[in-house]
């Protein structure tokens, strides 16, 4: 019997503009501003030390803030956030299957995201009602990735068992492989039907839950 249903955030809730436009536009662009240099070599000196820490920094390294304090900048979190807030945008779907599921189970976010983005995505439609809990794999455990002990915790936050745990997301291997390796369902979720995914929309899957 399933008692919770987690759901992994981005290009499952939330398409990824938002965060793109942080990452490869608002932070080159703030490092290009203050070091006095062309967009595109800050670009590449931006994107190329992403690459070098990647795998170093941990959890830091889903971290905004985390970046432009170790590029030394004076632009905040706070000024991306103003500046792209209205690219965050969630799919059509989602709030009219939250608000169903939502009566029947317990509802948590599962995702690899840093909490900064996770909250500023929440606001929007106020859909961070809909959850019980939500954990970052970044923020609360210094992860890079949904490893095995994310989902561990959200099973000893519910004391249930983890066959009466559901997660959907779009990454075969930390959405599906790693819940699954629990003894928990999982479902692969791609909206661009570009993969040999479970579903396409959450729709498909809330019939899938609900019968």
């Amino acid at each position: 019997m399933i008692k919770v249903i987690s759901f992994d955030l981005d290009d499952t809730l939330s398409d990824s503009q938002f965060d793109e436009l942080i990452w490869r536009t608002e932070i080159p662009k703030a490092y290009a501003k203050e070091k006095g240099m062309p967009f595109e070599q800050a670009h590449k000196e931006v994107t190329a030390e992403y690459k070098n820490l990647w795998g170093k920094a941990a959890g830091n390294w889903r971290d905004a803030s985390f970046w432009l304090k170790h590029f030394g900048l004076k632009t905040t979190w706070e000024d991306l956030l103003n500046a792209l807030h209205h690219e965050i945008k969630h799919f059509d779907d989602v709030v009219p299957v939250l608000e169903e599921l939502s009566k029947r189970f317990k509802l948590v976010i599962v995702s690899n995201a840093e909490r900064k983005f996770i909250d500023a995505k929440l606001k929007l439609n106020h859909i961070g009602k809909f959850f019980s809990k939500v954990y970052s794999a970044s923020s609360d455990f210094n992860l890079k990735k949904k490893e095995a002990r994310v989902f561990k915790k959200v099973l000893e936050d519910f004391n249930i068992k983890a066959e009466e745990l559901v997660h959907i997301g779009d990454e075969e291997e930390y959405d599906v492989k790693v819940p699954r390796s629990l003894g928990a369902q999982a479902f692969l979720l791609c909206r661009k039907g570009d993969k040999k995914a479970d579903f396409n929309d959450l729709h498909e899957f809330k019939t899938k839950v609900l019968n």
